[in-house]
């Protein structure tokens, strides 16, 4: 795993064969400064899985995981602009699925962002809550990548209309591969 601040592409984002997908959530909230986290959340970007065809098991397939470390430890995540202007919190989250074979095995890994939209319109789409989205025996939370797999049900909700699922295994969609991290409290569409 990289230490903090370490961004360089010779180095695995998410190390150790943590497969699983990648997902960004969005919640509206009156001041992203003081939120706490605990509204309704909207999914805007899920990167999940798909078989490889010269794969054995679900380690050889294309995950989330897999993009994110290809893409230098960072994924263009598209503010969709069909969401109202006003301040929200940004979930990003990874879930390994390395020893999901058994109930509670599945590792989230989660960070939130502050953000405030500007020149947005239309309305918050419906919205699932943290803790509560996600179940210990959903199939994309109870799985084993080590055997062979024919499908996978990335965990939530489906993505909002105007979201982004990105194919697992495609390229990287902008400049994850050159530009710098880095956090900007406001989106301007």
């Amino acid at each position: 795993m990289p230490q903090p601040n370490d961004r360089n592409c010779a180095n695995e984002g998410i190390g150790g064969n943590h497969y699983g997908p990648v997902m960004a959530y969005l919640s509206q909230v009156s001041d992203s400064s003081t939120a706490d986290g605990s509204s309704g959340w909207f999914k805007i970007f899920q990167d999940g899985w798909k078989k490889n065809p010269s794969g054995y098991n679900g380690d050889d397939d294309y995950w989330g995981v897999k993009d994110l470390n290809l893409c230098c430890g960072k994924i263009n995540v598209k503010i969709p602009s069909n969401i109202p202007s006003g301040d929200y919190l940004l979930r990003a989250e990874v879930i390994a699925l390395h020893s999901a074979a058994g109930s509670g095995g599945a590792q989230p890994y989660v960070t939130c962002f502050q953000l405030t939209v500007t020149g947005g319109s239309g309305s918050v789409p419906a919205t699932v809550n943290f803790p509560g989205a996600y179940s210990a025996s959903d199939p994309g939370i109870l799985v084993n990548i080590h055997a062979p797999m024919t499908n996978y049900v990335v965990p939530g909700p489906a993505v909002f209309s105007g979201g982004t699922t990105k194919e697992p295994g495609s390229s990287c969609a902008g400049c994850e591969s050159t530009c710098k991290a880095s956090v900007k409290r406001s989106v301007q569409w």
